[in-house]
């Protein structure tokens, strides 16, 4: 009698498990049917619409395609068997998949831009999903995945041909022809000079070269036969940055030849920063998305943009900001601009523009990183390695006081943090030695505030780029923006000679004038931030900006809000005034003799500058360095900035106990250095009405 009333619980119980099982099975099925009702047309989901492939015409693909045809009727055999309410989920996904591509192509930009970052966000498809998906998506749709944060990058077809692998010889001989016919074109000295060199053998075939070659002054180095192919990318490159030649690499069919070259050198890094370079460039010009996406661009760009080298991530991102017409449309980044934030499409609208300009001798990816643990054995004239990794090699800290106090901090959560923190005072690093009457703070933080554990952080990573990696953190609606110019100490550095003549303080600042006009600069609240010479070409924009007649010109000069100088000399620098003999080692180039002491122009400039800043109300924040720098050719200890001459008389001024490298460098953002820049910006960042 026990072990029939036992069997017969357990059918009550196993008959109450299925029914209930199979209730919340039904429900499930209801509650997806009515979500997706109401995001799909579900018709889409009973009709089934004729597939889009490309067709491609080669016979190697026709003679895979009997294999893959007996391995498709066995599959179908096999998916037979399975059970019909799987058939029906797969269909579902994918009907909801060609969906959103029909809705990324449809004529509203807001459902376009909806569709895409749904796309976006689909994860875990079978690998046939993503490869049909990626073959009905349009150029537009293409190049929005690739700015969108979190696509899979198995959405970009590969580059046509990609089969194929050319030999360096076939690559050589190409673009060698690519050469020939742009110089053609447009003949350029540098161009001429280099195919002379690099290709003699090209007499043989009646082309003739400029007969003053020898008189240029350019290098006279003979090249080695593997140097070839490096060089003649970087001559690319080179003709691609002067005026609009890039559209004529385009009009020639020079963007498969890069991409067969990308494939080539995959694993060469130098290389690829030189062709997304190349490939940024052509970005700019009008009417490349159909190209870019044509030639398979976009998903190389996709990848790059990815990368864990910021030098090949930033230019990638730039180059996709480019074509993207969906996003900003008529904003273009050209090659002396670097877009640092957002590098992604983004609901919240920037509400400020913060604009980095280096000087001599920097860059972007030079001048705005986080100081190093040995910053006092870099020097003006030595290169910088070891950055480029995204590593941090090690971390300043202020004393050893507070680096006790980090590293127990590090240990406690939150809330013990902020209940410790709160009786300590911590102050900041690179605190001024002294200051003018204006000068105010922040000198120090309470030890739970946000930026003291942030800077256990930056002991642990290294920013390769503070501003695009604090800034964006610690202040939100931000566009950054990244200056890039070549400058030269010595007019013994090999030249091009169409540059030599726009090294000038005047060029420069009306070329980058109309560059960032070209980048949508001018509509937001602007500030400025300049290290050494780049302070001078700031002053010089804003009052030209001040004096053109064009309305979106004005604006540069009209929006600007503040002006943050890092020891810029206004009223220049000593080292135009070295010993006779090293002025003859060095034979100085444009830009250091016109930063010559006391000089004319210089003083002219900052007279009208201080008229403005009083007239349209500017704020001024101004750092001065205290430290002399290493001159490692010469073996000496140098004062480029006298803190007489970074005193621009108005605003904050501030001595800060650092040299002329690493004042624009915080050690991190516990650095007084950076919290007064934050304080400045969020100062200026609008409020919602």
């Amino acid at each position: 009698m026990m072990y029939k009333k036992f069997i017969g619980v357990l059918r009550i119980s196993g008959s109450l498990v299925i029914i209930s099982g199979s209730g919340w099975f039904v429900y499930q099925i209801c509650k997806t049917r009515y979500i997706l009702s109401h995001t799909v047309n579900t018709d889409v989901i009973y009709h089934r619409k004729k597939s889009e492939y490309i067709y491609i015409n080669d016979p190697q693909f026709h003679m895979m395609y009997g294999k893959k045809q007996m391995y498709g009727e066995e599959q179908k055999q096999q998916s037979s068997r399975l059970p019909a309410i799987f058939g029906f989920w797969k269909s579902l996904k994918r009907s909801y998949v060609r969906r959103l591509l029909s809705l990324a192509q449809a004529e509203d930009r807001s459902d376009r831009l909806k569709a895409v970052e749904l796309l976006s966000k689909l994860k875990n498809l079978k690998e046939w999903d993503y490869r049909h998906a990626a073959q009905m998506c349009d150029a537009r749709t293409a190049v929005g995945l690739a700015r969108t944060e979190g696509a899979d990058l198995r959405f970009f077809l590969k580059p046509p041909y990609c089969h194929l692998n050319p030999s360096k010889e076939e690559l050589t001989d190409r673009l060698c022809n690519l050469l020939i016919s742009l110089n053609s074109l447009k003949r350029h000295p540098c161009i001429n000079f280099f195919l002379a060199k690099a290709f003699p053998e090209l007499q043989h075939r009646h082309i003739v070269f400029d007969a003053d070659l020898a008189t240029m002054q350019l290098p006279q180095i003979p090249i080695k036969k593997d140097d070839v192919l490096p060089l003649s990318i970087e001559n690319l490159l080179h003709y691609s940055t002067i005026d609009d030649n890039a559209k004529d690499i385009v009009k020639l069919g020079g963007l498969p030849l890069i991409v067969d070259l990308c494939r080539y050198f995959e694993d060469n890094i130098d290389i690829n920063i030189m062709l997304v370079n190349l490939l940024c460039n052509i970005s700019v010009q009008d009417d490349m998305l159909q190209d870019f996406f044509t030639t398979g661009c976009i998903g190389l760009l996709a990848r790059w943009s990815k990368h864990s080298n910021i030098r090949l991530a930033v230019p990638a991102a730039r180059a996709l900001a480019n074509i993207d017409v969906d996003d900003i449309p008529n904003v273009k980044f050209s090659h002396r601009l670097h877009l640092l934030h957002p590098t992604v499409r983004r609901i919240d609208v920037p509400k400020l523009d913060v604009v980095f300009i280096h000087g001599l001798l920097g860059g972007v990816f030079i001048t705005w990183r986080q100081r190093d643990r040995d910053h006092n054995n870099l020097s003006i004239l030595e290169g910088v390695t070891g950055f480029d990794d995204g590593k941090y090699m090690d971390s300043d800290v202020s004393d050893e006081q507070t680096k006790q106090y980090l590293q127990d901090m590090a240990e406690f959560k939150q809330d013990e943090w902020d209940n410790l923190g709160s009786d300590f005072e911590m102050v900041l690093s690179d605190c001024p030695e002294e200051s003018n009457s204006k000068g105010k703070g922040p000198y120090s933080y309470s030890g739970c505030h946000r930026c003291v554990r942030q800077a256990l952080e930056d002991c642990i990573t290294y920013s390769v780029c503070w501003p695009r990696d604090w800034l964006p953190e610690d202040c939100h609606h931000l566009r950054v923006i990244g200056v890039n110019y070549e400058t030269n100490l010595s007019l013994w550095a090999p030249m091009c000679p169409v540059e030599k003549v726009r090294r000038n303080l005047d060029f420069r600042s009306t070329e980058l004038m109309q560059k960032l006009k070209q980048a949508g600069l001018g509509s937001r609240p602007i500030v400025w931030v300049a290290h050494s010479m780049g302070g001078l070409i700031v002053k010089s924009m804003l009052i030209k900006a001040m004096q053109d007649e064009d309305e979106q010109v004005q604006g540069l000069c009209r929006n600007t809000k503040a002006v943050v100088f890092y020891s810029v000399p206004h009223r220049g620098s000593p080292l135009v005034s070295l010993t006779q003999a090293t002025q003859l080692l060095w034979w100085p180039s444009v830009e250091v003799q016109e930063l010559k002491e006391n000089s004319p122009a210089l003083l002219t400039l900052h007279s009208q500058f201080l008229d403005l800043v009083e007239k349209k109300n500017i704020e001024i924040i101004s750092f001065a360095e205290t430290k002399p720098t290493l001159l490692s050719s010469l073996h000496l200890q140098f004062h480029f900035v006298p803190k007489e001459s970074a005193d621009p008389g108005i605003g904050e001024f501030f001595e800060i106990p650092q040299d002329h490298l690493c004042i624009c460098k915080p050690n991190s953002r516990q650095s007084f250095l950076y919290q007064k820049l934050i304080h400045l910006i969020q100062k200026y960042i609008p409020t919602n009405e």
